[in-house]
C-alpha cells in the first residue's frame, strides 16, 4: 500500500500538480493533506477548487492547519462588525487579505470540517497520528531535532508520528518510534525548484508491517510561480513578506520567521503598538539580508 502525503501547499498550485501527477504515476491508493492549502502564492482559488474535484475521485483525507484557522479567526472578526484585529494591505497582513478575498463560504465551511490531528489507521497496518504542527496545535512546530518532537512520540499511541508545518523534511527515531515529516509542497526550504512531499509504504520488518518512508523532490517551474506572484499584484499587496516568499522560492533561504519577529522588534523600541508601517519592515529586511524584488 503507497500513502501520498502532501502538507503547506501555500496556494503553489503548479507545485501540487507536479506532486500529484508524480503520485498518481506510483501509484499512491490514497493521499493524505496536512493543512495550509492557502497563502503565500497567487493561487488560492484554484488551489481549492483543485483539491475539490482531486478528492471527488481519490481516496484524501484533509487535516486544518494554520493558516485555514487564520482564516477562519478573520471571518468571525468581520462578522463582529469591529476594525481591531481586521486584515489591511501591508506586509504584516496583506498576504493574509489577498488570501481570505479568494476564498467563498464553501471554503469556509471545509475549513471549519477539518480536525488538527488524525488517527489513520487501516485493518492490518500500523496506526499513524497525523497533525500540521502537533496533535494540539497546528502552529507548534516539530523539527526532527527538537525536544518537544521526542515528547510527543513518548506520548502518542502510535508508532509513527508525521506531519509538516516547519517546510524541512526529515525523520526521527526515538524510543522505538518514528516522525516523519513530508516538507512543504508550495514554498520548500532548503532547496528551490523543488515541492516537498512523501510516500509511504507498507514494508515487512522482523516478521512485523511497518511504514517506510520515500522523501521526494518534484521539480516544477518556480520562475512561473514568481511571476505570477509579481502580476498578480500579490508582491504589492505586502511587499516585504512576499519578497521573503520569493527568496526561499528562488533561493531556499527562509528568513520569514525572522523578518516578522525582528519588524515587530524594530516597531515596540519605536514605541509602536503594531508594525503595520512598512518602514519597520524594510529595516528588518535590509538587515536579514531579503531582497526587493519589485
Amino acid at each position: 500500500m503507497k500513502i501520498g502525503i502532501i502538507s503547506d501547499i501555500h496556494s503553489n498550485i503548479i507545485a501540487l500538480k507536479a506532486c500529484i501527477e508524480y503520485m498518481k504515476s506510483v501509484p499512491c491508493d490514497e493521499y493524505l493533506f496536512l493543512g495550509d492549502y492557502i497563502s503565500d502564492t497567487p493561487y488560492t482559488r484554484e488551489t481549492m477548487d483543485y483539491l475539490y474535484d482531486f478528492s471527488s475521485n481519490h481516496s484524501c483525507l484533509f487535516l486544518r492547519g494554520n493558516r485555514e484557522e487564520y482564516m477562519l479567526e478573520q471571518r468571525k472578526i468581520i462578522a463582529q462588525g469591529t476594525e481591531k484585529g481586521k486584515w489591511t494591505w501591508n506586509s504584516a497582513t496583506g498576504n493574509l487579505l489577498f488570501t481570505y478575498r479568494q476564498l467563498d463560504e464553501k471554503d469556509f465551511l471545509f475549513f471549519d470540517s477539518l480536525p488538527i490531528t488524525s488517527r489513520y489507521q487501516k485493518a492490518g497496518f500500523p496506526p499513524v497520528t497525523i497533525c500540521h504542527g502537533s496533535p494540539v496545535s497546528s502552529r507548534e512546530r516539530l523539527p526532527a531535532e527538537g525536544e518537544n518532537t521526542k515528547k510527543w512520540l513518548k506520548d502518542i499511541h502510535t508508532d509513527y508520528l508525521i506531519c509538516g508545518h516547519t517546510h524541512l523534511s526529515g525523520e526521527l527515531e526515538y524510543q522505538g518510534k518514528h516522525y516523519y515529516n513530508c516538507g512543504s509542497a508550495g514554498i520548500a526550504i532548503g532547496t528551490y525548484g523543488y515541492a516537498h512531499c512523501m510516500i509511504m509504504e507498507d514494508v515487512r520488518m522482523n516478521g512485523k508491517m511497518a511504514w517506510k518512508p520515500a522523501f521526494l523532490k518534484i521539480p516544477y517551474d518556480n520562475k512561473q510561480v514568481v511571476q505570477d506572484i509579481k502580476t498578480s499584484g500579490l508582491l504589492s499587496k505586502a511587499p516585504w513578506f512576499v519578497n521573503s516568499s520569493i527568496q526561499i522560492l528562488l533561493t531556499g533561504a527562509d528568513h520569514s520567521a525572522q523578518l516578522v519577529g525582528l519588524a515587530d522588534k524594530l516597531a515596540r523600541e519605536a514605541g509602536e503598538q503594531d508594525f503595520a508601517d512598512e518602514k519597520y519592515w524594510r529595516e528588518a529586511a535590509r538587515q536579514l539580508g531579503v531582497p526587493d524584488y519589485r
